[in-house]
């Protein structure tokens, strides 16, 4: 565990307070977005439990940006819902461009 040292003055003045509840998250320096491939991060993304809150991602889909959330893959079928919809839209998934994370 890695402790490091706080310059807080004590009441001598001369003493540091060790900071033990320093927690690390290790993402290897890259972004979760940018590392995967569209589909790797639609694998992922379908992946997500049911009880996980679903993150808003823009879809590139024939050269068009689309706004929305992946509700589930089946196959080659992407069903998305989109940012105020209220239908899911389903789409191929040979015609997916890329994926990004907006909000999660």
């Amino acid at each position: 565990m890695d402790v490091e040292k706080v310059g807080v003055p004590c009441a001598d003045g001369k003493k540091t307070i060790q900071n033990t509840l320093k927690r690390h998250i290790n993402l290897h320096g890259k972004n979760i977005s940018t590392s995967y491939t569209a589909e790797e991060l639609v694998e992922l993304l379908s992946r997500l439990p049911a009880f996980a809150p679903k993150p808003v991602c823009k879809f590139i889909i024939n050269d068009r940006t689309l706004f929305g959330k992946l509700e589930q893959k089946k196959e080659s079928s992407l069903f998305i819902r989109h940012k105020f919809g209220k239908k899911v839209v389903q789409y191929q998934m040979e015609q997916l461009q890329s994926v990004d994370i907006l909000k999660y």
